[in-house]
């Protein structure tokens, strides 16, 4: 479309850094047919800056420092040596010039065919690229979302807000012998969630906030000016951390349709008022305006009516590409004699599951990853085995840093033989790539659905309300793509084998089976009993085949 003057540039979208490094490769295989494509990626500031943590002034920061003196001259010599502008060439040149990595990446876009970035560069109403996407800005832009399915969470993410009650007192004390008219304005508005606060027992939803807002819109234009006169105010730290929270909430109440629900909620941070964006559509299509077209794609938008409501309208064209990957490669089967159900979590349940694990992974050396629906029920199943089974197990941990994630994937190494123990819907359950023998099975414990929670009920009552498919919006399309997702790390290539075993009986069930891919109509139902048997022969088959060729 590019080539055919039918778009002026590109903006490849991701919601993982993992994804950002395919993309590049999928440019560099263009570039190798003979493509001429300039493309750069975009970092996020606090993981490119020089200095540690951004501190973007002139007399903290020596890049920035004199930075506009010297950046025409290093955007001219990147983009007149580099066509592939990666993270690593934007360090080096902004360190041959002494520039803002973060500011000079973003006016090497000027002169690229296609930028690759996170979701926020387009989406987030407070990250987005101004100099594209600003109120007046628009343009023949072409918007390519990759594993789209991510956007829904995030948008909501994006386009909710959230204020704490305790924070407004928190800054009133800082300032109030400083400030007498800011500390005034946080006091009313400290009241206005105090009055919400007494009327909330555990949850409120609200129809309106009016009140509340004019004490906001007072305090924004206070903040303002105390900024202002006081610029070097010694918690200004603190009292711009609220500013931001002001300031973003005033700006998503300006947003709000019939697609967002108020309410008030005690946490254990404080009382909360939230706006909670349940439908981000009509936030994503005023971004998708500003451009001239955009695709949605992702190995998991299944069932598509439901994608579609959500990121874009549901008149949109919808493709459904079936799969390269030769079934006769792929096990799959549904254990349908165990249940994850929480009313089924019990010492006996746990016991099956490890029976089915172990039967499974016995019939043929190599690695496995098994997904299980929380860390608890984790736990529970791991401490069922002794000290000698747990050599070969490893376990995803909460929290694991970036290298402890680096050092969890080495061990899935060809010619080893260790399972994983992960969790559905975690880091390790989607945008890895273990392929060839690096991982040849995966045990998927539970259909996925996420824990109850507030913001669950409530996308639940009002998709309900909207067309009678709560249940189903809140919990069973969310969680049957965790499922996908999982079960997609095993087949990785065409020359790769592998089982996916789903273990839960509601998987038998039509409501299940209806969410099944085009290629998942070969599932077969087995009990625990015939396991080991249906996975032998699958290997045996599979052995055969090669020894043929």
């Amino acid at each position: 479309a590019v080539g055919e003057n039918l778009g002026d540039k590109l903006f490849y979208l991701t919601a993982k850094t993992i994804t950002r490094t395919v993309a590049e490769e999928a440019f560099a295989i263009l570039r190798s047919k003979g493509a001429v494509f300039r493309t750069a990626t975009i970092t996020a500031k606090e993981k490119i800056c020089m200095c540690g943590k951004p501190e973007c002034n002139p007399l903290a920061c020596p890049y920035a420092k004199g930075h506009f003196d010297r950046v025409n001259d290093a955007v001219y010599d990147m983009v007149t040596h580099e066509d592939v502008i990666t993270r690593g060439i934007i360090e080096d040149y902004a360190n041959r010039y002494t520039v803002c990595p973060f500011e000079f990446s973003l006016d090497a876009t000027y002169w690229v065919d296609g930028v690759i970035c996170d979701y926020n560069y387009v989406f987030d109403p407070d990250v987005y690229l101004k100099r594209y996407f600003s109120e007046d800005a628009s343009g023949d832009y072409i918007f390519l979302i990759d594993e789209a399915h991510n956007l829904v969470d995030r948008a909501r993410e994006m386009y909710s807000a959230s204020l704490y009650k305790e924070n407004f007192l928190k800054v009133r004390r800082l300032v109030d012998k400083v400030d007498k008219r800011l500390a005034s304005a946080l006091a009313k508005c400290n009241q206005n969630f105090l009055e919400l606060k007494k009327m909330c027992d555990d949850v409120i939803v609200l129809e309106s906030i009016g009140s509340v807002m004019i004490s906001l819109e007072r305090l924004f234009e206070e903040f303002t000016r105390f900024f202002e006169d006081k610029p070097e105010f010694e918690y200004s730290e603190e009292a711009s951390e609220l500013f931001f929270e002001v300031r973003h909430f005033i700006n998503m109440y300006d947003l709000i349709q019939d697609n967002y629900v108020i309410y008030g909620e005690q946490t254990e941070e404080g009382f909360m008022l939230k706006l909670f964006c349940v439908n981000p559509a009509p936030c994503l299509a005023k971004c998708l305006d500003k451009g001239r077209s955009a695709v949605f794609f992702s190995a998991t938008l299944l069932p598509v009516m439901y994608y579609k409501e959500l990121l874009s309208s549901r008149d949109d064209y919808a493709i459904y590409i079936k799969s390269p990957f030769d079934a006769a490669n792929r096990l799959l089967a549904v254990g349908y004699d165990v249940t994850s159900r929480y009313t089924r979590r019990n010492e006996s349940e746990f016991l099956k599951i490890k029976s089915y694990i172990d039967s499974v992974t016995a019939q043929k050396k190599g690695n496995y990853m098994v997904f299980f629906p929380s860390y608890g029920y984790m736990e529970s199943v791991y401490k069922l085995y002794g000290e000698k089974e747990k050599e070969n197990i490893i376990v995803q941990n909460r929290g694991m840093t970036e290298q402890e994630r680096e050092q969890f994937l080495e061990q899935f190494i060809a010619g080893n033989s260790c399972t994983g123990f992960c969790v559905t819907g975690g880091v390790f359950s989607e945008g890895i790539d273990l392929k060839n023998e690096s991982l040849i099975g995966a045990v998927i414990v539970g259909t996925g659905i996420p824990q109850i929670c507030t913001e669950r009920r409530l996308l639940k009552d009002y998709y309900e309300k909207k067309d009678g498919n709560g249940y189903d919006y809140a919990y069973t399309y969310p969680g049957m793509n965790k499922v996908l997702q999982a079960a997609g790390r095993v087949i990785r290539t065409m020359d790769d084998r592998g089982i996916i075993i789903l273990l839960d009986d509601r998987f038998s069930k039509e409501a299940y089976v209806r969410l099944f891919p085009e290629e998942w109509s070969d599932y077969r139902l087995v009990r625990l009993s015939e396991a080991s048997e249906v996975v032998a022969d699958f290997w045996d088959g599979i052995d055969a085949g090669q020894q043929n060729l």
